[in-house]
């Protein structure tokens, strides 16, 4: 009898999985993809390949390239609104995240892609957090809806298209994860990312960045107590570690406007750091 029971039990429990895999594929065989996969941060954007940084500020509106050989700098693109986050390169094209909303107070995003040649913006679907993956693009597709006087994006799941926009279909068994922030660790093939700070009223301000290497060893990238043009209130919201490079954004005292926020390129050794980017911090980039 105890034998009849415990096998009736275990055909119900593996139908009721059986089941529950056909009401819920996302839960069953889901793919995940982490929409910040080498970053944190969304008030500006890297993407190194080979000796290019392309960077994106996104409140300018604009995409720049800086030549890691030459130490120079060119705009790539330029468009009104809120500008570009979340780059992307793949061959001769720029992807990202598109915001053409005008104000402070809401968003209108749309994945795009920007060719590095003649930097001409081509809008393939309305949506963001999106990841480049194989021959495909997974995005989260939104629809823009109107409440009263106020307009939004409203999500619609997970999609798929091609890397030119066509094909777009919904992918029910994909999960984009956009979960990341100041604590969390980028870990890649060459190494691992990470923030050490405090917690005060709940929030945690990082004060110093560092490298680990794949044998073990740390390097101290940049740390703010020992920086004396740091400011008080001075937190990092923005690394990225990819390939032989990081780039940070820091804060820094200035005696015209305050305070000054820079992008910096510095070699995972932590040798050679240059700023590739200033801008007043009254803007809030």
């Amino acid at each position: 009898m105890k034998h009849f029971f415990k096998s009736h039990v275990i055909v119900i429990s593996i139908f009721a999985f059986l089941f529950g895999c056909f009401l819920y594929p996302n839960h069953a065989n889901a793919k995940s993809y982490q929409i910040q996969d080498n970053y944190y941060g969304n008030s500006c954007s890297v993407v190194i390949s080979k000796n290019k940084v392309y960077y994106s500020i996104t409140e300018t509106g604009k995409i720049f390239c800086y030549d890691i050989k030459t130490k120079k700098t060119k705009t790539i693109a330029k468009s009104k609104g809120n500008g570009f986050y979340n780059l992307r390169k793949k061959g001769n094209y720029l992807y990202a995240v598109y915001d053409k909303y005008t104000g402070s107070d809401g968003s209108n995003n749309s994945i795009v892609r920007v060719s590095i040649k003649t930097g001409k913006k081509t809008v393939l679907a309305k949506g963001n957090n999106f990841v480049l993956t194989g021959k495909k693009i997974y995005y989260t597709k939104t629809k823009r809806v109107k409440s009263g006087d106020y307009e939004y994006d409203k999500p619609l799941g997970t999609y798929s298209m091609t890397f030119s926009g066509k094909k777009q279909k919904r992918e029910k068994a994909v999960k984009l994860n956009a979960n990341r922030d100041e604590q969390s660790v980028i870990q890649t093939s060459k190494g691992s990312l990470f923030t050490k700070g405090y917690t005060k009223r709940n929030f945690y301000l990082s004060q110093s960045l560092n490298y680990t290497a794949p044998n073990g060893t740390t390097t101290v990238i940049y740390d703010i107590a020992s920086d004396p043009n740091a400011p008080s209130y001075a937190s990092l919201n923005y690394y990225t570690l990819q390939g032989s490079y990081i780039v940070y954004k820091k804060s820094v005292k200035d005696n015209k406007t305050g305070t000054k926020n820079q992008l910096v390129l510095v070699k995972k050794n932590g040798t050679d750091a240059r700023v590739i980017y200033s801008r007043t911090a009254v803007s809030g980039w």
